[in-house]
């Protein structure tokens, strides 16, 4: 059984029951208690933060409109009920994937990008783009694959990249949402809409709570990321492979935090990947010297050789020649006719 830690300033930090978690500032990147951090662990539906990231850049008309197939109802999980051959905005997809943890939004969401593979290839440039060293995608759902995994240190960045997403953020701060009705494509009919809720619990239950998202399976456990900004302060936890509670773990790594007069600090990470370097500068114009050893290494043109130039000068000499021959020839004809005539 979890047993509640202290929060109250100078209590010791939480100690989840957990493989590896961390908690700290989203601001700054000050890690404030830590355990594992860069162990890398199944990461569950918390890679769904990552899918969205990836997708939402290239499905970014929230009315683009997608059939769902028998695949996308086929997927193993939480589900929200997509019916094959009906239609379901973006919008309504990324509701149901970050709302309801809903693996076959997330695999529709997949396959409106180009389909699983390449979801996966975009999720690994999301990655890539956002400095994350020990999250490997293999899915868009984050159910058990082999060599899916995410640190917790990574969920901190990520965590930083959802808050500088103003439409994902949207999404996963509604705590109640409305699927739409559509027709039993074998039956012919018709189904009702019906509300869909938030599971993390978070937005409206913690104080200050801004989201973001949980996961479970049982190879993989518990795995939290929660977000809360309280007087002008934003912290994030994130815990990984947890025995149990790891909703209120994760409340508690936050709580301690926010309540503490003299926060310690582990370490600092970046939660923004480094700029880019300068760009080179523009190389000068070269020199005569230079100019002229780098046109010696280079390979001359059949026209560029010395011998070849005399000769085709010579050509147009002998040519000119003979023309001026002909014509005074020419010339000499037509006045020894005159004299004749």
């Amino acid at each position: 059984m979890y047993e509640r830690a202290r929060i109250d300033d100078g209590a010791p930090a939480p100690q989840p029951k957990a493989s590896a978690w961390v908690v700290g500032d989203l601001d700054s990147g000050e890690v404030f208690t830590s355990q594992e951090m860069d162990r890398q662990l199944a990461p569950a539906s918390v890679i769904k933060l990552l899918t969205a990231l990836a997708l939402v850049d290239v499905l970014d008309d929230p009315e683009q409109k997608y059939e769902a197939v028998f695949d996308d109802m086929a997927v193993d999980g939480t589900k929200v009920g997509l019916v094959q051959k009906n239609e379901y905005t973006i919008d309504q997809l990324f509701h149901a994937m970050l709302m309801s943890s809903a693996n076959d939004a997330a695999h529709a969401l997949g396959n409106a990008a180009g389909g699983q593979d390449r979801a996966v290839e975009l999720m690994e440039a999301k990655a890539e783009e956002l400095g994350l060293t020990g999250t490997v995608p293999k899915n868009t759902s984050g159910l058990d694959a082999d060599g899916q995994v995410t640190t917790v240190h990574d969920q901190l960045i990520i965590a930083r990249a959802m808050l500088d997403n103003d439409y994902l953020m949207k999404i996963v701060q509604t705590t109640e949402y409305r699927m739409p009705g559509g027709v039993n494509p074998e039956t012919k009919e018709k189904f009702k809409g019906y509300p869909i809720q938030d599971h993390t619990k978070i937005v409206g239950r913690v104080d200050g709570g801004l989201g973001l998202k949980n996961g479970y399976t049982v190879k993989s456990k518990g795995s939290f990321v929660a977000v809360a900004e309280r007087d002008g302060k934003t912290y994030a936890a994130a815990i990984l492979h947890s025995d149990n509670s790891t909703r209120q773990a994760a409340i508690d790594l936050l709580d301690w935090s926010f309540a503490q007069s003299d926060l310690p600090v582990e370490t600092t990470i970046a939660l923004t990947p480094e700029p880019s370097e300068e760009p080179s500068p523009e190389p000068a114009a070269p020199t005569h010297e230079k100019t002229a050893a780098a046109e010696a290494q280079e390979p001359a043109s059949p026209l560029s050789s010395p011998l070849i130039l005399i000769a085709a000068a010579a050509a147009v000499l002998a040519a000119g020649g003979i023309a001026f021959t002909a014509l005074r020839r020419r010339d000499e004809r037509r006045r020894a006719a005159a004299t004749s005539e």
